[in-house]
């Protein structure tokens, strides 16, 4: 049965998907009220009244699940995966990180964003936003 996954990371880059999770398909975007994208060294997401979330969402099997939980470290706690609902009330996987890591992400990491943020064709502006406001000086 498809799943949902909700990135806002370096996993809307279609080729690091793709070497993640063989098979994952683009399914469209959304924007998820009530958070903002944070840059800790690397993506994160933070709750934040009145604030959306661009997101790029991929349709993604069980097994894809795993890979990701291991890609992102659950099981060393960085990251946690959760369920959200989406604006038009369906659910989506999505992944919170558990440990601050302190410092601006590195060039080779935004790079990775942004083509990202082109390919699911999400407006820039949160990315950039968030960028700043990390330090990132690339």
């Amino acid at each position: 049965m498809p799943l949902l996954y909700a990135a806002y990371g370096s996993n809307l880059d279609h080729a690091r998907m793709r070497d993640r999770c063989a098979g994952a398909e683009p399914a469209g975007t959304a924007l998820l009220p009530g958070w903002r994208l944070v840059l800790r060294r690397f993506a994160d997401i933070a709750p934040q009244a009145g604030a959306l979330l661009p997101l790029g969402l991929w349709r993604i099997r069980p097994a894809h699940l795993r890979s990701l939980d291991k890609f992102e470290g659950t099981a060393l706690g960085i990251y946690e995966r959760l369920k959200v609902t989406l604006p038009d009330g369906t659910q989506a996987w999505i992944y919170a990180g558990r440990r601050l890591r302190a410092g601006p992400p590195e060039g080779w990491y935004v790079q990775h964003l942004r083509l990202g943020y082109r390919e699911f064709g999400l407006e820039p502006g949160p990315l950039e936003e968030a960028l700043a406001a990390s330090g990132f000086t690339g």
